[in-house]
């Protein structure tokens, strides 16, 4: 069994899946990214309604963002925790690509031909974390193949950058946040609001190469800098600039 966390947008989610993805408990908890603060009493909610405890599951994931710089620190803080409490193994999903999957998983009917994937989390600064994938091939161990990897996408810009993918489903946060900007060539799939922990677990085991394995590299993937800095970097910053992405 996996357990796995998501915590980069403001909905913070555990599920308890088995060896084929299947759910079998789950919590949820909305409303901001200090959401997060009860992922450990959701982690408990989703083990006690998959009927098992912590110490018959066999990994622990957790997505890595970008998104939400509060909630990634405690999704990440907690499922390393958690993994360092056990012994259990450790591992971590980008989860701009988990989205992506849950895209794809949601695509039928009139999208059931589309080609490409582009999954937008809300970056704040009026901006969106975004990525395009396609269609892989699971014969080559590859169900989504990446396109372009992580970019940060100004709102202003977000038309022209959507417009590259004529026929690309697209969802998330970012996606509704900015509907009033998506193109009419794309397909929004309302439904997929964000990456779920369900989306992270069958990322996982999809085999993704852009699984991280272990506590050295299962880390925050925060795609930019924070907006608040510690004093002595933040003076070093020019005032009529941000930060490089």
């Amino acid at each position: 069994m996996i357990l796995a966390l998501e915590t980069s947008t403001a909905a913070a989610s555990a599920v308890v899946v088995d060896a084929d993805g299947g759910l079998l408990g789950a919590s949820l908890s909305t409303g901001g990214p200090l959401q997060a603060r009860r992922l450990l009493e959701g982690v408990h909610e989703a083990l006690s309604a998959a009927g098992v405890d912590l110490d018959e599951v066999a990994t622990i994931v957790c997505g890595l963002g970008p998104g939400t710089f509060t909630g990634l620190r405690i999704g990440v803080a907690t499922a390393r925790a958690l993994a360092q409490a056990t012994g259990l193994p450790l591992a971590g999903v980008p989860s701009l690509e988990a989205l992506a999957r849950g895209l794809a998983a949601d695509a039928a009917g009139a999208n059931a031909s589309a080609a490409h994937f582009v999954p937008l989390i809300d970056g704040r600064r009026n901006e969106v974390f975004a990525a395009v994938y396609r269609r892989g091939s699971p014969a080559a161990g590859a169900d989504l193949e990446p396109v372009v990897g992580l970019t940060v996408v100004g709102a202003a810009a977000l038309p022209e950058f959507l417009g590259r993918w004529p026929g690309a489903v697209v969802g998330g946060d970012g996606a509704t946040l900015h509907a009033d900007l998506l193109p009419a060539t794309v397909a929004f799939a309302r439904a997929v609001a964000g990456p779920s922990a369900l989306m992270v677990a069958r990322s996982f085991l999809a085999g993704s190469p852009a699984i991280t394995r272990g506590f050295a590299d299962t880390l925050p993937l925060y795609g930019r800098e924070p907006d608040a800095l510690p004093r002595a970097r933040s003076l070093s910053v020019p005032s009529n600039r941000r930060p490089s992405p």
